[in-house]
């Protein structure tokens, strides 16, 4: 590899539009600076266009275009998380329905309770698509609240409504552990519709999300309901088609990566979030993300027209 093939490598860091202005350019001034003999760019160099390369997109990402995205994603990334929460918990119900069935001395309690703790969330989902943010939020936060107190309760009251598999037996759930991998993703969701500009089915249009949405939901009890090792996975399976369907598009990219830290948690990807000594480092990740991408949305200006997503 000669040095001019070397000096493109480093050019790759720059986007593809400054590249095919000024790549020729920029070539042929550092080939000339360049001392006979060399073959390879000096450190200095290295920095230099690194350096440049980062200036230009980090120029770009909170440029005004840039910003109308973030606002429209952050927009629908705070109506796609309580209706995210509510799916999981239909689903939840529907796992403990399918258990009652299986077991008549179980009784339908369980679902009929996990049923209660979905009511919020969708409740909160409604006011988060008509737009009622304000009063979205608020009840989001009492939500998180209470629902960390009946998770924390002792088990012997029986209020908590979670329940983990022990051993084959299922007993309900409380302590630490439980508070954090059930009542984080619900903390996450407040903090979105507390900072959210004006949530809202638009870019994703109302028909299009009613559709994304009874096909997550249809992908969730079907993963509760069909007795494979392998349908566990239909929920992440679902989300992966619609997150490859979504990055086609500047909003849905940014959307997709707004979101990533509630599907992380929920989809268990970071089943580790139930470690004590973890939870800093998961707050802090969630915390930087919504923190930058909701700067980000509450700085720009609604799109003037839809991206689609």
């Amino acid at each position: 590899m000669n040095l001019e093939d070397r000096y493109r490598r480093l050019l790759a860091w720059y986007p593809r539009e400054h590249r095919a202005l000024h790549e020729e350019e920029m070539v042929a001034v550092l080939l000339a600076a360049a001392a006979t003999g060399r073959d390879r760019p000096s450190i200095r160099e290295m920095f230099d266009l690194l350096q440049g390369a980062f200036a230009i997109r980090l120029r770009r990402a909170v440029g005004p275009v840039s910003r109308r995205h973030w606002h429209a994603a952050f927009n629908l990334a705070a109506l796609l998380a309580p209706i995210w929460l509510l799916i999981t918990e239909l689903g939840r119900a529907a796992a403990y329905a399918g258990h009652a069935l299986r077991n008549a001395e179980m009784g339908p309690g369980m679902a009929l309770k996990t049923l209660a703790i979905a009511l919020p969330y969708g409740v909160i989902a409604f006011l988060a698509w008509r737009n009622s943010r304000m009063v979205a939020a608020a009840v989001a936060w009492g939500w998180t609240v209470l629902y960390a107190g009946l998770v924390a309760s002792p088990p012997d009251l029986g209020l908590s409504p979670i329940y983990v598999m022990w051993d084959g037996v299922l007993l309900v759930g409380s302590g630490f552990e439980s508070v954090v991998r059930f009542v984080l993703p619900a903390c996450l969701t407040a903090v979105m519709l507390t900072f959210t500009p004006s949530s809202g089915p638009a870019p994703l249009g109302a028909r299009r999300l009613v559709g994304w949405t009874a096909v997550m939901l249809a992908g969730v009890v079907a993963s509760t309901q069909i007795p494979l090792p392998w349908a566990g996975y239909l929920p992440l399976l679902v989300f992966a088609v619609a997150a490859v369907v979504a990055v086609r598009s500047p909003v849905g990219r940014r959307a997709v990566f707004i979101v990533s830290p509630l599907m992380s948690v929920t989809l268990g990807w970071l089943r580790w979030v139930e470690d004590p000594a973890n939870l800093p480092v998961v707050a802090a990740l969630s915390v930087a993300v919504l923190a930058v991408t909701a700067w980000l949305a509450r700085t720009g200006t609604t799109a003037s027209s839809p991206a689609n997503v």
